[in-house]
C-alpha cells in the first residue's frame, strides 16, 4: 500500500532536507575532531563527550574556551579542529537511524530528494558520498560561500527540481531554516529527531514517521 498515495494523488512531489543535522548525525565526528585537533596542538588527550550537545553547532573556538586554559593554545587548535572534521573525521560521520528506509520510502513512491547544507560544496559531496546519501539526493545545494542565505540554498533546489514550492516539502530541525522554508511557500515539518527546539511546525517525531506524516498533511489540504 502507497504512503503517499499513487501519483499524481496527494503527496509532496519532492523533499527537500537540512542535510547537516536531519540526515547527518555529526556528532561523534564533531567530538573527534575536537579531541584530536587537542591532542595534535597540546600534546594532551580530552574527553569532549560532555560538550557535544551544547557546543556542536557554534563556532570550534567556544568549546576550545572550555577545554584549553591557554589562548595560544586555542589559537593553534581551532583550524586544526575544521582540518580533522573535514578530512580524518569522515569515517565518524553517521546517518541517523531510520533515515535510510525513510529516504528509501520516498524514493519508491518517485518523490524527488534534495538536501541543503551550510558547509562548503566540496565537505558537502565529500559527507554524502561517504555516507552512501548521494544515492537518494537528486540536488544538493551547499553554502556557496560563507554563510549563504538558507532562502538561495532551498530556491536552488527548486529550480533544479523544477517544481513550485506548494508542492514542496521541508524537513529540518532549525527553526530558522523551517520559517524560510515556510516564508518561500514550501510545506514545512519540524525533524524531532535532530537538533532542534520545538516550534510551530508539524512534527515528525522520528524518520519511519515521516511519510506517514507527508500523506495526512497533504491529504487534509487536498
Amino acid at each position: 500500500m502507497a504512503l503517499l498515495g499513487p501519483s499524481p494523488g496527494p503527496g509532496p512531489r519532492a523533499v527537500i532536507f537540512d542535510l547537516d543535522e536531519t540526515l547527518l548525525d555529526r556528532r561523534c565526528a564533531w567530538q573527534y575532531a575536537l579531541e584530536q585537533a587537542i591532542a595534535v596542538a597540546c600534546g594532551r588527550r580530552v574527553d569532549a563527550s560532555a560538550l557535544v550537545e551544547e557546543y556542536r553547532l557554534r563556532p570550534w573556538r567556544h568549546a576550545l574556551s572550555i577545554v584549553v586554559d591557554s589562548p595560544a593554545d586555542r589559537l593553534r587548535c581551532e583550524p586544526l579542529c575544521a582540518q580533522m572534521f573535514e578530512r580524518s573525521a569522515l569515517k565518524r560521520l553517521l546517518v541517523h537511524e531510520g533515515i535510510g528506509m525513510a529516504l528509501d520510502a520516498l524514493r519508491g513512491e518517485s518523490v524527488e530528494v534534495g538536501a541543503i547544507s551550510r558547509e562548503p560544496h566540496a565537505l558537502a559531496l565529500k559527507q554524502v558520498q561517504s555516507t552512501g546519501l548521494d544515492r537518494f539526493l537528486a540536488v544538493l545545494a551547499p553554502s556557496s560561500g560563507g554563510e549563504s542565505d538558507v532562502h538561495d540554498r532551498i530556491a536552488r533546489c527548486l529550480a533544479f527540481l523544477e517544481r513550485q514550492p506548494g508542492e514542496c516539502a521541508f524537513v529540518s530541525g532549525d527553526g530558522h531554516d523551517l520559517n524560510a522554508a515556510s516564508a518561500l511557500g514550501l510545506r514545512a515539518f519540524e525533524a524531532r529527531w535532530s537538533a532542534a527546539s520545538h516550534t510551530i511546525f508539524e512534527p515528525v517525531g522520528e524518520p519511519a514517521a515521516l511519510a506517514p506524516v507527508l500523506a495526512r498533511a497533504w491529504r487534509r489540504s487536498a
